[in-house]
């Protein structure tokens, strides 16, 4: 909110939070059957859910950009990226669930565990190897070397 000269109160619009995800959080709540009770939110908090699941779509967002070392907004990313995107949010959902209702595993009599905490599977980063993106061949970026005349082998000099 600003105030002008004649203090008459302007309404600055805030941004919608999901303009910027690249799958909606209905179609994670859709996906995954969510409710906001599941969460312990309030039974009717949608607002709170879809917050919170923004957020988390962002977070995985990242971590797909940051493992294909590209970058996407909602209009460039593909089909195949959204539904890893997807499951990512899905599998991120699903710890969260099972580490609020139980934290530990008992795996036989005599050893317990944590709930792992690995959403980024194998399976969703085999279904990004062709988005990732190859540097090998990034004219962009120059390599320098220096030529000193000196061998600079550890184990004493050369004899070429």
């Amino acid at each position: 909110m600003t105030e002008d000269e004649n203090n008459t109160t302007e309404i600055t619009p805030t941004p919608d939070p999901g303009t910027d995800l690249w799958i909606t959080t209905s179609s994670v709540v859709n996906f995954h059957g969510l409710k906001p009770k599941q969460f312990n939110l309030e039974k009717t908090d949608e607002t709170g859910l879809h917050n919170m699941l923004c957020d988390w779509i962002r977070q995985c967002q990242s971590l797909i950009e940051t493992y294909t070392g590209r970058t996407y907004t909602p209009q460039t990313v593909p089909k195949a990226v959204q539904n890893v995107c997807l499951r990512l949010v899905s599998n991120m959902v699903t710890l969260a669930i099972q580490r609020r209702d139980t934290p530990i595993i008992k795996v036989n009599d005599w050893n317990i565990r944590t709930i792992p905490s690995d959403i980024f599977t194998e399976d969703l980063k085999e279904d990004l190897k062709p988005f990732i993106k190859d540097s090998s061949n990034d004219y962009t970026k120059i390599g320098f070397f220096a030529i000193t005349g000196k061998d600079d082998d550890q184990h004493g000099p050369s004899n070429y």
